[in-house]
C-alpha cells in the first residue's frame, strides 16, 4: 500500500461530457484538502477544459490525446506518483500503467484492469454519481467534509457576462430565470410547449426575464419553445461551457430537463429545478440544499433503470413527462428559497 504522506504529484483522469465531468469536482476538493502541498492535474476530454480549468484546488489541466504515444509522454514527463482513474475504462488504466505511475487507483473494469491497478474499487452505481466518484478516493482514508460539486468562473467568464447583461439589458434589478429544454434525446425533454407556458407564467408572476440555453445543436428546439411564448425570452446557444457557468451563476433560478446544464447550475450555486422523466433520480437527482426535483411519482423506473436501459423504455418515459404539468413546476418554485 502507497504512503499517502509521500505522494506530492497526483493526476486525476476522467473523460466524460459535462455534467459527469462536474459531478467529480468534490473528488478535486478532496484530495486538495488531503494533500496539501501536491502537484495535482487533471486529464479530461477535449472542451471540458472550461469546467475545472479556474479551480483553485489544480496545478494544471491536461486534454486527452488521440495519440497514444504523445499521450504517454504527456504523462510520463511529469512523474506522477499517483493517478485517480474516475472511471471503470481499461485503456484509460492502460495509459496510466504504462506512463510508468506507480500507484494506481481506479474502478474494477471487466477487461482485466483490475490486474493494473494498485487499488481497485467496487463501481458502485447503486447511488449518487458523485458519491460513486468519492468512493475511488475513500479507498485511499481520505476523508470527505464536503460533497456538493463547484465549478469556479474566471475572469473571461466574468467579463463575457457582464458584457451580456448590458448589451441584453439585463442589469435592470429584476430576476433572471433560466430555462434548459433540450437534453440528449428528445424522450428525456419535457415538453416544449410546457417549457413555453411555464415561460409565459414565470414571467406574469416574478416580472423575471426569461433566458432559454439550449446546446449547439439545439437552437431550433429553443427558437420552438420561444415562437409559442407570449413574452419575448433571450436565446443562449452558442456558449462555451465557461460563458455558460458564468450566466448559470448569475441566474436567480434554472429549471432544466436532466442534463449537463442542468449539473453546472448546481455546482455554481444557483437554485435548481430539475425535471426528470427518462432518468435514474438515485444517481442523477441532485441532493443537495436549495435544489429541487419534479417527477412523476410512482415510478418505480426512475429508481432502477440506467440511462442505456431507458432506451428501451421510451413510452414510460413519455408518460413520465407528460404527467408534469407547468402548475406543478409553478408549485415547486413558489416552495424552494430562491
Amino acid at each position: 500500500m502507497l504512503n499517502l504522506e509521500q505522494v506530492n504529484r497526483i493526476l486525476i483522469i476522467r473523460l466524460a461530457p459535462l455534467g459527469e465531468t462536474v459531478l467529480t469536482t468534490p473528488v478535486i476538493r478532496a484530495l486538495r484538502q488531503h494533500f496539501r502541498d501536491a502537484y495535482i492535474a487533471y486529464m479530461v476530454a477535449p472542451t471540458r477544459e472550461d469546467l475545472v480549468s479556474a479551480s483553485p484546488h489544480l496545478n494544471e489541466v491536461l486534454t486527452y490525446q488521440t495519440s497514444v504515444p504523445r499521450l504517454i509522454y504527456q504523462i510520463a514527463r511529469r512523474k506522477f506518483q499517483m493517478a485517480v482513474i474516475l472511471q471503470p475504462t481499461f485503456r484509460l488504466v492502460f495509459h496510466a500503467f504504462f506512463a510508468r505511475i506507480p500507484f494506481r487507483v481506479g474502478f474494477e473494469t471487466k477487461a482485466g484492469g483490475k490486474k493494473l491497478l494498485s487499488l481497485a474499487v467496487p463501481n458502485n452505481t447503486s447511488q449518487h454519481e458523485t458519491q460513486r466518484y468519492l468512493d475511488v478516493i475513500r479507498a485511499l482514508g481520505v476523508e470527505i467534509i464536503d460533497d456538493e460539486p463547484e465549478v469556479f468562473i474566471d475572469s473571461e467568464g466574468k467579463a463575457w457576462m457582464d458584457n451580456f447583461l448590458k448589451i441584453e439589458k439585463l442589469d435592470d434589478g429584476k430576476p433572471i430565470i433560466g430555462l434548459n429544454p433540450g437534453a440528449a434525446t428528445t424522450y428525456r425533454r419535457w415538453h416544449a410547449a410546457n417549457f413555453a407556458l411555464l415561460g409565459d407564467l414565470l414571467h406574469g408572476a416574478y416580472d423575471a426575464h426569461i433566458i432559454i440555453t439550449t446546446g449547439p445543436r439545439e437552437g431550433e428546439l429553443a427558437t420552438q419553445v420561444a415562437a409559442q411564448m407570449s413574452h419575448s425570452p433571450i436565446i443562449v446557444n452558442q456558449a462555451t461551457p465557461m460563458q455558460l457557468a458564468a450566466l448559470l451563476q448569475r441566474c436567480n433560478l434554472y429549471i432544466s430537463n436532466d442534463t449537463g446544464p442542468m449539473h453546472l447550475s448546481t455546482a455554481v450555486k444557483t437554485p435548481t429545478i430539475a425535471l426528470f422523466g427518462a432518468s435514474n433520480l438515485i444517481q442523477w437527482a441532485p441532493p443537495w440544499d436549495r435544489h429541487a426535483v419534479v417527477a412523476r411519482k410512482g415510478c418505480e423506473f426512475m429508481k432502477t433503470l440506467s440511462s442505456k436501459e431507458w432506451d428501451t423504455h421510451t413510452d414510460r418515459a413519455r408518460e413520465n413527462f407528460e404527467a408534469i404539468t407547468p402548475d406543478a413546476v409553478m408549485a415547486t418554485v413558489e416552495k424552494i428559497t430562491w
